[in-house]
């Protein structure tokens, strides 16, 4: 990913893998000083609500520090809700026929937090479905009768280990949410600083919205490729979303004084 992004012309990159720091330390080993590795996360969280509707609130983290413990002890916290996730999934799964293993999935996640991008590639190779959409639509998505709610910490516990490693917290791809300013609302009390604008699921109408409300609220501009692939025919999306300049100055300039208030206090 390190070299496609160099490749690609790229001077900054935020390594924002689900739930875990792991991929922090490898990729800016691999920048070599050629490009600038944000340390950062993206936390899958699970929100209830007001019509007790469960909802997935993804905070994305950026310029964190790794070694924080309360980050630390969300990010632990969350992937043992992950792993009894993935159990659920199993079980329901192997009584439906489906035959797949924790083994089978762990050949694509190695060692890393497993998601529906690894079961979805074990269920292909498994030979339970042609390409990773098919198995996505079949077995993992919410019209799927095999599929099974999240299980996560929630976006107050999230946001404040982003906020406890010194970070930037930010929600993540919303903006075709209805009800998306009013969880921006909910998330600001929480210590919510940025909102993802820049997305390429988000239309110029969304981006625009979504600006907007962060300049009226002073809140930080974020954005994204959110590459997960490549995917077969699919082709890698890093450097596909680009960040303005000022954007990224405004958030650097924020941790700046936020690192010499901290060290003054």
């Amino acid at each position: 990913m390190i070299e496609y992004a160099v490749k690609s012309g790229l001077t900054h990159i935020a390594v924002t893998d689900h739930d875990t720091i792991g991929g922090i330390a490898p990729a800016i080993a691999a920048a070599r000083g050629r490009l600038e590795v944000i340390p950062a996360v993206e936390i899958n969280t699970v929100a209830v609500d007001s019509s007790l509707q469960v909802q997935d609130v993804h905070i994305l983290g950026y310029f964190i520090d790794s070694t924080n413990a309360e980050l630390q002890a969300a990010l632990a916290e969350q992937q043992k809700l992950r792993q009894e996730h993935v159990y659920s999934v199993l079980e329901g799964l192997n009584a439906g026929g489906i035959k797949l293993s924790l083994d089978d999935i762990r050949i694509f996640s190695q060692t890393g937090s497993i998601g529906k991008a690894h079961i979805t590639k074990a269920l292909v190779a498994t030979g339970a479905a042609q390409d990773i959409m098919e198995a996505y639509e079949k077995y993992t998505s919410k019209s799927s009768p095999f599929f099974v709610q999240r299980k996560s910490i929630s976006p107050a516990s999230a946001i404040a280990g982003v906020r406890a490693s010194g970070g930037i917290a930010s929600l993540a791809h919303s903006g075709k949410r209805a009800d998306v300013l009013e969880l921006l609302m909910t998330l600001m009390t929480s210590g919510l600083e940025a909102v993802e604008v820049f997305h390429r699921m988000h239309s110029i109408k969304q981006q625009k919205r979504l600006k907007d409300f962060a300049r009226k609220n002073n809140l930080f501009v974020t954005g994204g490729s959110d590459c997960h692939g490549p995917y077969q025919e699919f082709p890698p999306t890093v450097g596909s979303i680009t960040l303005p300049a000022e954007a990224l100055v405004a958030m650097k300039e924020s941790r700046r004084l936020h690192s010499e208030t901290f060290a003054c206090s």
